[in-house]
């Protein structure tokens, strides 16, 4: 099973199927070492073979998934929103968990200390390691390669992780009751996909700096969306705005799993954090002007909202209401992107690839909003696959 996955190039790299041996691999994604682990927990959960929401019990938008609420808002703690990626909302929330006492300890993705392009997991005991680990990490990461060294301890974890991880990590808790109130709070983003470390690297070239000089690497953050920044050892620091090391870099370097994703937005999560960006031009693009961060705060389970609705009466984040069908107007990327999902899916099929089956997400109901651009996404990934791409 696993090795269909890899051999397929289905793949998420997140980790489930590794003791905590993940390499990166010529193309720059994690991938599992030849050691991976086949076992109930690998091939049940991997979301390189299928990914559920199973979340029946709240309200499903087409385009959204199950929603119980949608808040735009943001941290009240200025140090947490100006540090973070938009308003501070992951952040917050993982910060409150640690100072109620709901959780033992946070699960999260940060930069690695000796490799600032490379991120690392961390299990983070305090609100200041939290901190530490703010602001978005566009370079590959496994949250859950080191699942499996905690399964047996006796602590409660918050999980923070990519879409499909948060799925993997979903299907884990259906499996066993004693795993649902251990890894009891599961938080995603909306993600547009992981880009290979060669793009990180292709910045790095834009800057004239190398990779063995830096001492830090942010993609984002310190502002809203914040530059990416390089620093090095004798003090020289370059920037980027966010639209042009994602919009004209990053982006063009995605694994090939991402391609085919139905789901970016975390449907299998208790909450999901997004950039809440001003509504869109008449091109659709949104506003990336640096300005004070805003989250979009969506629940998609009782837990979620609760947690939620406690952060609001504790002043500790600031919230309006969002209406449903005014998230189109600051994501649209996302919207189309799940739309097209299944003529894509559908494509490489027919073409005789093996791909990632996404259970309970509506895409055929989904894809009619798309009308005659589905024919079009139809075509462009068929003939990427007879070419042997995705």
């Amino acid at each position: 099973m696993i090795s269909k996955v890899l051999n397929n190039n289905m793949c998420t790299g997140c980790g489930l199927c590794s003791d905590d041996d993940m390499l990166i691999d010529k193309a720059g994604y994690l991938r599992p070492s030849n050691n991976y682990i086949v076992d109930e927990i690998s091939t049940e959960c991997c979301p390189g073979v299928i990914v559920s929401h199973l979340n029946e019990s709240a309200p499903y938008d087409l385009s959204w998934g199950p929603i119980i609420s949608s808040q735009r808002g943001f941290s009240t703690n200025n140090e947490i929103r100006e540090k973070a990626s938009s308003g501070g909302g992951i952040s917050a929330t993982l910060m409150y968990l640690l100072e109620q006492g709901k959780v033992d300890a946070v699960i999260q993705i940060g930069a690695n200390k000796t490799q600032p392009i490379m991120n690392e997991v961390y299990i983070n005991l305090t609100t200041a390691d939290v901190l530490n680990c703010s602001g978005s990490r566009y370079s590959p990461s496994s949250p859950l390669s080191i699942i499996r060294k905690v399964l047996k301890d006796d602590k409660i974890y918050a999980v923070v992780g990519k879409p499909c991880d948060i799925a993997a990590l979903r299907k884990l808790k259906s499996l066993n009751p004693a795993y649902d109130q251990k890894f009891k709070y599961l938080i995603s983003f909306f993600c547009a996909g992981i880009p290979s470390l060669i793009g990180t690297r292709d910045i790095l070239a834009k800057f004239g700096i190398n990779e063995r000089d830096l001492i830090e690497f942010r993609y984002r953050g310190d502002g809203w969306p914040g530059l990416t920044t390089a620093k090095t050892k004798e003090g020289i620091s370059q920037t980027m705005t966010y639209n042009e090391s994602w919009g004209t870099i990053l982006n063009k370097y995605l694994q090939p799993r991402c391609k085919i994703c139905a789901d970016g937005i975390g449907e299998a999560a208790d909450i999901v954090c997004a950039d809440a960006w001003d509504e869109s031009d008449v091109a659709g693009y949104p506003s990336f002007e640096e300005k004070d961060g805003q989250s979009l705060l969506i629940t998609r389970t009782d837990i979620g909202k609760s947690l939620i609705d406690d952060m609001i009466y504790n002043k500790k984040i600031s919230v309006k209401e969002f209406p449903i069908q005014k998230i189109s107007s600051i994501q649209p990327f996302q919207k189309e992107r799940k739309e097209l999902c299944f003529s894509r899916l559908i494509a490489l099929r027919i073409a005789g690839r093996n791909v990632t089956k996404f259970e309970g997400y509506r895409l055929l109901k989904s894809a009619k909003n798309q009308g005659m651009k589905n024919i079009r996404s139809f075509i462009g990934a068929f003939k990427r696959s007879l070419s042997n791409r995705i």
